[in-house]
């Protein structure tokens, strides 16, 4: 008897140690907001609010969103800065947009000063125990449109 139970539960403990070791963290909802859309004479600006409800701080080597103003695409941006969002808190980021995305941002502005409604799909890059996840969230709001203005 003791042959048979002996294997299975080797097999058994090998198998909890695997599933383990290779499975993303369970974390709560993290969220990414678009607080405010800015055009200036040298480029346009979006400012998004990264918001970490877990008890654990999170770092973020990067992070990629796909922009879209009263239901049309405006684009993709890229953020290559390293967050540190802090456990129960926020972060607060300005990101540069460039290409089509900052022209179709910056003609969106113009034509509508204001607000608008927004959806944002993001791909958040999380490292975690030494290991990369991307981590996919989305977000429908309003948010503030600043025309062009004078950089200071």
């Amino acid at each position: 008897m003791f042959t048979r139970i002996f294997p299975l539960a080797a097999f058994l403990m090998g198998l909890l140690m695997l599933t383990g070791c290779s499975s993303a963290p369970k974390l709560e909802r993290i969220g990414v907001q678009v607080k405010e859309l800015t055009s200036t004479t040298s480029g346009t600006m979006i400012t998004l609010r990264f918001i970490n409800p877990n008890n654990v701080p999170l770092v973020v080597p990067g992070s990629e969103h796909t922009l879209y103003l009263n239901g049309t695409l405006v684009g993709f941006i890229k953020n290559r800065k390293a967050l540190g969002i802090p456990p129960l808190g926020t972060v607060t980021e300005s990101i540069a947009l460039f290409g089509d995305t900052a022209k179709s941002a910056g003609h969106f502005i113009a034509d509508h000063p204001g607000s608008a409604a927004y959806t944002l799909e993001s791909t958040l890059r999380l490292n975690w125990n030494d290991d990369i996840y991307n981590y996919k969230t989305s977000d429908q709001g309003h948010v503030t449109l600043n025309p062009t203005s004078v950089a200071p």
